[in-house]
């Protein structure tokens, strides 16, 4: 099976998902409430992002992972994510020592903001993940954050001056 390394698609910073309006995707929204039907949006052909409600300090969303596909290991600075598979299988690794477990059905991880994590579908089916990312109080001075060994420096790395010259 081909591996593929799913592209960032985090609607939170503009690197990507199309969130839409989450209001059109709700059975029900109210000033207090929003009410949602995972069974009705984790259809395929939606988009590997889909937003599903957005409050002021968190908001929740289904991920998709084709058989294969994986992120790369990153951080969200500032946020906590859970993730519970809805369907299929998730393996989930990070950087300690340890941190690596496939979850079925019904299993959640919660991810402390600022750690590192790698998502992957090693199956041959799809995997449908429902998330809760909290929102940061206040904006962080850094995005979405990629884990690179030591001497792997992109031009993202740098700071503008040495960009320059």
């Amino acid at each position: 099976m081909a591996v593929e390394t799913r592209k960032y698609t985090d609607d939170n910073t503009g690197g990507g998902g199309s969130a839409g309006d989450p209001t059109k995707k709700q059975k029900l929204t109210t000033p207090s409430w929003q009410v949602v039907s995972l069974a009705d949006n984790a259809q395929p052909g939606r988009g590997s992002y889909q937003r599903l409600t957005n409050n002021k300090r968190a908001h929740i969303a289904l991920n998709y992972y084709e058989p294969g596909q994986r992120d790369e290991m990153h951080c969200h600075p500032g946020s906590e994510h859970i993730f519970m598979v809805f369907r299929g299988a998730l393996t989930i690794r990070g950087i300690n020592e340890g941190e690596e477990i496939t979850l079925q059905p019904g299993e959640l991880v919660h991810i402390k903001a600022g750690h590192y994590y790698q998502l992957a579908n090693e199956t041959d089916g799809v995997t449908v993940l429902y998330q809760v990312a909290t929102n940061p109080i206040k904006p962080s001075p850094v995005g979405r954050r990629s884990f690179r060994r030591a001497g792997d420096i992109t031009s993202d790395d740098l700071l503008p001056a040495q960009r320059m010259g």
